[in-house]
């Protein structure tokens, strides 16, 4: 069972505001259906609130093939969902590889793709000097595209140490844990 929240990025962008719940009551579900996670269910708790401190997932993108109905191939839906949001910097070609209709080399271009050779997640100070570096998986670039980050900012919505001080630059200043 897949449990996604209303996301900023593709059709939650507009909604989200009126639509959302707040963080204690997206705590109340996850407590409420984690019992329910093991050998004959499983529950994939998606982007909820990150409130007991640990490491973050990593990131599937290349992973998992996506096609949109006119054919586009994707690493990623939700990096071109999150590119196609106002504040993105990122354009949602970064993250189509090509057309299954148009495109006939299209399974040599997912190979070569390589998202995590093109992309390093978690490139930034407070990931550098965190504790818990070696063992996070820094998160989901597609929600930093989605908040008008660049890949390798801090993703900062679910990050146990960080808060929401990103700057109108390129990168996040550093924060220590308390």
């Amino acid at each position: 069972m897949l449990l996604n929240p209303l996301g900023s990025m593709g059709r939650g962008v507009k909604s989200r505001d009126k639509l959302a719940k707040t963080t204690l009551h997206m705590q109340e579900i996850f407590e409420l259906t984690a019992p329910f996670d093991g050998p004959e269910l499983d529950i994939a708790h998606i982007r909820f609130p990150n409130t007991h401190g640990k490491p973050l997932a990593g990131c599937e993108a290349g992973t998992i093939i996506y096609v949109f109905t006119p054919g586009e191939v994707t690493v990623c839906p939700y990096l071109v969902f999150a590119a196609r949001t106002p504040q993105s910097r990122h354009a949602d070609a970064e993250f189509i590889v090509g057309n299954i209709f148009t495109d006939s080399d299209i399974a040599r271009r997912l190979d070569d793709y390589r998202f995590h050779d093109r992309y390093r997640v978690g490139a930034n100070a407070t990931c550098s000097a965190c504790s818990m570096n070696s063992g996070c998986g820094k998160g989901c670039p597609a929600a930093v595209v989605a908040a008008g980050g660049w890949i390798g900012d801090v993703d900062t919505e679910q990050c146990p140490i960080s808060t929401d001080t990103q700057t109108g630059g390129r990168r996040l200043l550093p924060l220590m844990p308390a």
